[in-house]
């Protein structure tokens, strides 16, 4: 017990540097612009680290990921003019695998694999194969390829990462844990996007109807997920914890809402759902309770604002209120107006070209870093990567043929089923039960955000899918998970 404490203090000391040395760059990187000798310390001082204590980098990579999102998972070297694609997540990625490789060859594999774990490797593999196709036999566009392929297979290993290092529950909970530290300190980006009137980073996804948001994409996904965990953990526990997150799932809601990211208002309302259908009676009585007092307290807000705004009619305050509640309601109405919406009418205008072209390739698909032409009226015509049609399931599907959507299904199928058959055992230990809640609904949540937009397709958001994965795959274990 004491010793799997101290190294548990290790693991997160460690990690606390990796944090400390890769934030040092980002923000010299903000300041001062690309330094190479930072940027080289940084992620050498990550990568040993990691090499060493392959847990710490990937809490790190975690936490960092929530924290910067695209500013530490996609900035390239400059070096001599040029600009090299090797990022500092990939880097400290490196070394975990690294010193994964270590771990086994000295202790063996913590588990026996199952079918599942070989249908992921099936599909790594077969990303190497698919780009090899296209760059060299298709011709398609080399660097799409790669890119494509590196998203799929390389990332994907994080599947195989969280199975070898998180293999028992208590461990499971640490890197929930992290990730639940990231998100309470990616809080700041709400506060700084409703002082600014505008949050940072917003530029990378434009609206297609009139609005601001207050805070970028990728934090306000990161906060649905935190969302649903905060709900699973606070309809089984009254301790301080659960109080602080009562507080802070509010707060994560105004910066998804304040996100107008459509998809995500469905996906989170989904998915809690999903979380009262599987939750034991009596937890869901408890979850029942907690959100009527959050409708409540919502409505009470509402009309206090409301009527501050009656009384200051011209007032900034009143301008704000009224310009925030009107876009906001304009992009739910926007939700069912499929007609009338320009970025979902985009979608379906792509996603019909797509399948022109994917019909005659139903069983190995187009391959990579291939694009089609798109016209929508005469007003818009364009070239689209198919990586970049909005729908990461399908995107797959459409690149990788028929074989790929029903190994994904069979995946999906041999992960979620059994879980869900028993995921409320009454004989289980809280923790355990949690989990299995936590990750499902989790899983669910991405699943349906899939559907309408580029996760996989972008390692800042593609990571956690995997990482999700390899959750479900340890709690479906019968090792180490149930004692």
């Amino acid at each position: 017990m004491i010793k799997k404490y101290s190294q548990n203090l290790i693991e997160t000391s460690t990690a606390i540097f990796i944090v400390a040395a890769v934030s040092i760059f980002i923000f010299a990187n903000f300041i001062v612009g690309f330094s190479l000798p930072l940027y080289l310390f940084a992620v050498a001082f990550g990568f040993v680290l990691s090499v060493v204590y392959p847990r710490s980098g990937f809490y790190a990579i975690v936490f960092l990921t929530v924290i910067f999102e695209r500013f530490f998972t996609l900035v390239p070297i400059y070096w001599n003019r040029a600009e090299y694609k090797i990022y500092p997540i990939d880097i400290i990625f490196a070394g975990v695998i690294l010193g994964i490789i270590f771990q086994l060859i000295k202790n063996g594999l913590p588990r026996k694999l199952k079918i599942a774990d070989y249908l992921v490797a099936v599909f790594i593999f077969a990303g190497a194969a698919y780009f090899i196709a296209s760059a060299y036999l298709l011709r398609t566009d080399a660097s799409i390829a790669f890119s494509t392929f590196k998203n799929y297979s390389f990332y994907g290993l994080f599947y195989f990462v969280v199975i070898f290092l998180f293999s028992d529950k208590e461990r499971l909970l640490r890197l929930l844990k992290f990730f639940m530290a990231g998100a309470v300190v990616a809080t700041i980006f709400i506060f700084i996007g409703i002082i600014r009137g505008e949050g940072l980073w917003t530029g990378f996804t434009p609206l297609s109807t009139p609005g601001t948001r207050i805070l970028a994409f990728p934090h306000a996904f990161f906060f649905t997920m935190a969302v649903l965990v905060s709900l699973a953990w606070i309809a089984f526990r009254k301790d301080s914890y659960a109080t602080f997150l009562k507080i802070m799932i509010p707060i994560w809601a105004i910066g998804i809402v304040g996100s107008l990211m459509r998809h995500l208002w469905i996906s989170l309302f989904v998915s809690i759902i999903f979380i009262f259908f599987l939750l034991p009676k009596e937890n869901r009585n408890r979850l029942k309770k907690i959100m009527f007092h959050y409708a409540l307290i919502g409505v009470i807000a509402m009309i206090f604002l409301s009527y501050l705004s009656f009384l200051f009619p011209a007032s900034d305050f009143s301008k704000t209120f009224a310009s925030a509640t009107g876009i906001t309601g304009k992009r739910f109405v926007s939700t069912v107006q499929v007609t009338s919406d320009e970025s979902l009418n985009w979608r379906k205008s792509v996603w019909q070209s797509t399948w022109r072209e994917y019909k005659d390739n139903l069983i190995f698909g187009l391959g990579y870093g291939k694009k089609v032409s798109v016209e929508i009226g005469t007003k818009y015509k364009d070239f689209v990567e198919i990586r970049n049609i909005h729908n990461s399931l399908l995107t797959i599907f459409i690149q990788m043929g028929l074989w790929s959507a029903l190994l994904f299904a069979s995946l999906f199928w041999l992960l979620a089923k059994p879980l869900l058959m028993k995921v409320s055992r009454a004989f289980d230990p809280f923790d355990l039960q949690f989990l299995k809640i936590a990750f499902l609904a989790i899983f669910l949540n991405y699943l349906i955000a899939f559907l309408f937009q580029t996760y996989l397709e972008t390692n800042l958001l593609g990571i956690f899918f995997w990482i999700i994965l390899g959750g479900l795959a340890v709690l479906n274990s019968n090792t180490k998970i149930e004692s």
